[in-house]
This record gives structure tokens, C-alpha cells and sequence, in this order.
């Protein structure tokens, strides 16, 4: 038997509640896909140096674009609370 009564409202979310945001296809993607392409470069016989430069460079890329689309408030968040994470440990 559900606890659930027939016709009631869904609950509606607290925004002000403090959490991680959820993770999108975008960051996934990217996640997923820096490590296959570094190794397919190097496999494909270009030094690893030069793949991690190369790697290196787009992640730059990709956070520069990140903090002028957000207004660079989401970046300097979330580097305020890496920094705080790495100093509670």
C-alpha cells in the first residue's frame, strides 16, 4: 500500500538547500573522453609529453570559456570549495 494519497502535490524542491549540482552529458563527455584521446594520440606514436601539453591546453580552453559563459561565479565556486576540501584533509 503506497503512502502516497490520490490527487496530492508532488514535493517541490528546497533550491536554497546547499548541494552539488546534478552532473551534466556535457561534463561527463569531457570527462570521459580527454583520457581515450590521450591514449589514441599516444598510440598513435606522438610523445606523451607533447599529449599532455596538448591535453593541458584544452582543459585551459575549456575553463576559460566555462568562466566567461557563468560570469565566473560558478568557477570561482568551485574553486573555493576544492581549496576548502583540500584543507580539511
Amino acid at each position: 500500500m503506497s503512502s502516497i494519497r490520490e490527487g496530492a502535490l508532488a514535493p517541490v524542491p528546497d533550491r536554497a538547500r546547499p548541494g552539488r549540482a546534478p552532473v551534466s552529458a556535457a561534463q561527463a563527455c569531457g570527462v570521459s573522453v580527454f583520457p581515450l584521446l590521450g591514449a589514441g594520440l599516444a598510440l598513435a606514436g606522438i610523445p606523451v609529453r607533447e599529449v599532455l601539453v596538448l591535453l593541458a591546453g584544452c582543459g585551459a580552453i575549456g575553463a576559460a570559456v566555462y568562466a566567461v559563459g557563468g560570469g565566473g561565479r560558478r568557477l570561482l565556486e568551485a574553486f573555493a570549495a576544492a581549496v576548502t576540501a583540500a584543507a580539511r584533509k
